[in-house]
């Protein structure tokens, strides 16, 4: 994928956390009673998103900076740390929510486990199915 390219689908992804942000917040406050989990997970989502543009306009400001992420980008050692930075990341959730279950199960909370197992299983299914196509891929 050309990188002006790769740019716009990151812009896009903001715009669609924003989006999204905002009808979450929305929804607790009108539609669901203010559930305060709910505003906050869409207040995540939105300031996500606002960073996200934030960044796609400081790096397309003009050209050099846009060949200077490039490279930054297409970098060896980049590469290699944000591969281990999303293994670890994926480790770290997977075992955390384990070990959330667990305690929930433990303090007789096991309908709280339940979504919390069905992210975990989704991520990892997500991992196994990526995985087979980039293995098919390469």
């Amino acid at each position: 994928m050309d990188f002006k390219k790769k740019l716009k689908t990151r812009l896009y992804w903001g715009i669609s956390k924003i989006i999204l942000g905002v009808l979450i917040i929305v929804g607790a406050n009108v539609l669901w009673q203010n559930i305060e989990g709910l505003w906050g997970i869409g207040l995540g989502l939105t300031v996500a998103g606002v960073v996200n543009l934030r960044n796609y306009f400081l790096i397309t400001k003009n050209e050099e900076t846009i060949k200077k992420q490039q490279i930054a980008e297409s970098d060896e050692r980049f590469i290699a740390i944000a591969h281990k930075a999303a293994s670890i990341t994926f480790s770290v959730y997977t075992t955390v929510s384990a070990i959330t279950i667990i305690a929930l199960v433990v303090m007789d909370r096991g309908t709280l486990a339940v979504p919390i197992g069905c992210s975990a299983i989704f991520l990892i299914l997500i991992y196994r199915i990526s995985y087979v196509i980039i293995s098919k891929l390469n």
